[in-house]
């Protein structure tokens, strides 16, 4: 490959030939309003102004930090392909198909509650318990969990041909919950089918957008997942609207054919950088390493972690039926929901951007705790629409703070040589707290006269138990209680 005069290059690309390994990171970290999911970028030896080889003048500092996006391996260093990263251009239009795919996945994933409450009130009235319904919304997020993985055994059939198939999987899914008249029926289409869809859209987005990008890598993931919010906020009054006008079978055909048409249109927008036969030649490999469970720290981080976000999904699933049974009417809590999903948006925003100042595992333990003394101090009294919109407010902007900060605290603990691997085993760790909603609802029917107060408990304790792990952890790895971590 012909090389250029070192001024010609950009000097914070982390893509060029020879590079030695990463020797200094920016610690001045920023977060601006639409970055909710960052990456790690480093300045390499040949460009580091302190070894000569670049003047201080041409050095443009990038501010950003380790998320998910730290999963997909980089660019072979040695392809002239990657010389020149946009940083924006059509870029700017792969955000936005990332935008629309986490609409319509976490969008339907997080209003589980609504459809929930739907078949417990029509079609399955009396035929089912709620912990067999509790349990579809657990297995719908235990595979988005589990299959992301699966990633790189698709990636020899290209980005737009992936994205197709797990469009049709999950529009599929959606569809055939309409046909369903038994309760396996919907664990199997809704859970697993819709599932294994939109983790195979969730990764193939996740894998492109960094192509694109430097210095706004950070800025257009934040862009992406903010879908997700808005997803949550105007699907559930649709949702709760369609069931009422056309019934719950119709709900599903509309939503699912919605589905289909929204992230096909998202996957024809995606378009990579990627030289012509890259992903053919790409080897099959997993990106696990059993030897990071040696890490006594990284273990505990799991165990904390794994424990506070067991709580995070019943309230949001919740709430629909336990609306219900205080006459609050479906539309009302419908908007309940809604409300706590764009709130959890804009919780990971604010409550990130502080996290960078008074350290990341800090904020996640406060928020955390903040969820859990809602649940139990907070919610049991909440009884009227008023009430129930401001649990659902406060609730909402410190319940997804995992999402926010969950992967720069483990690059913190693992070390980003190790963060690729790291962040793939906690994925998969993490869909154990699926099944908080299903335990909650064992929980709610062991109740006297199945009230909430059990459930409402469980809830808050895991979010308490999971930051107490954690702060363990802060005083094993710093030795103080009161430190910046």
């Amino acid at each position: 490959m012909d090389k250029k005069n070192d001024n010609e290059k950009y000097p914070n690309d982390i893509f060029k030939e020879n590079a030695s390994p990463r020797s200094s990171y920016d610690e001045d970290l920023t977060l601006t309003q639409s970055k909710i999911e960052r990456v790690l970028s480093a300045t390499t030896e040949k460009n580091d102004p302190e070894k000569g080889h670049l003047p201080m003048a041409h050095i443009e500092p990038i501010k950003s930090t380790v998320t998910i996006v730290s999963m997909v391996e980089l660019p072979d260093p040695s392809n002239s392909f990657y010389d020149d990263i946009p940083n924006g251009g059509y870029g700017w239009v792969v955000a936005a198909s990332g935008f629309l795919i986490n609409f319509v996945m976490f969008g339907a994933a997080s209003i589980w509650g609504v459809f929930s409450n739907a078949f417990a009130t029509t079609i399955m009235k009396d035929r089912v318990t709620t912990t067999e319904l509790m349990g579809v919304g657990a297995t719908l997020v235990v595979c988005i969990n589990l299959f992301t993985p699966m990633s790189p055994l698709l990636a020899r059939i290209g980005t737009q041909l992936t994205m197709i198939l797990g469009s049709v999987l999950l529009s599929l899914g959606m569809i055939l919950s309409g046909f369903a008249t038994e309760i396996w029926h919907i664990y199997l289409t809704q859970g697993v089918l819709a599932g294994l869809g939109s983790s195979i859209l969730y990764m193939s987005v996740v894998g492109v957008i960094p192509q694109w990008f430097t210095s706004l890598r950070a800025t257009a993931m934040g862009i992406s997942s903010a879908g997700a919010g808005f997803g949550g906020l105007a699907l559930s009054p649709m949702v709760s609207s369609l069931v009422q006008k056309y019934g719950l079978p119709w709900t599903y055909r509309i939503v699912g054919l919605m589905a289909l048409g929204i992230c096909l249109v998202a996957s024809f927008m995606i378009r990579t950088r990627l030289p012509p036969g890259h992903d053919k030649k790409q080897p099959i490999r997993s990106p696990i390493k059993l030897s990071m469970l040696k890490d006594v720290d990284f273990v505990i981080w799991l165990i904390g972690v794994v424990i506070s976000l067991t709580g995070y999904l019943i309230p949001l699933f919740y709430i629909p039926k336990y609306c219900t049974s205080y006459n609050i009417s479906q539309a009302d809590s419908s908007n309940i929901v809604g409300v706590a999903c764009a709130m959890n948006a804009i919780g990971r925003l604010i409550l990130g951007y502080f996290a960078d100042r008074i350290g990341r595992l800090n904020m996640y333990v406060m928020a955390s705790t903040v969820a859990g003394l809602l649940c139990m101090l907070f919610w049991p009294f909440a009884k009227t629409y008023g009430t129930m919109m401001g649990f659902s407010v406060l609730f909402g902007f410190v319940c997804g703070i995992y999402y926010a900060l969950a992967a720069p605290i483990t690059s913190a603990i693992v070390g980003t040589e190790n963060i690729s691997s790291g962040l793939s085993i906690l994925f998969i760790w993490s869909s154990i707290a699926g099944v908080g909603p299903t335990i909650a609802s064992a929980i709610q029917q062991a109740t006297p006269s199945q009230g909430y107060i059990g459930v409402q408990m469980f809830a808050g304790s895991v979010y308490l138990f999971g930051s107490l792990i954690c702060i363990l952890l802060k005083v094993k790895m710093t030795g103080s209680l009161f430190s910046n971590m």
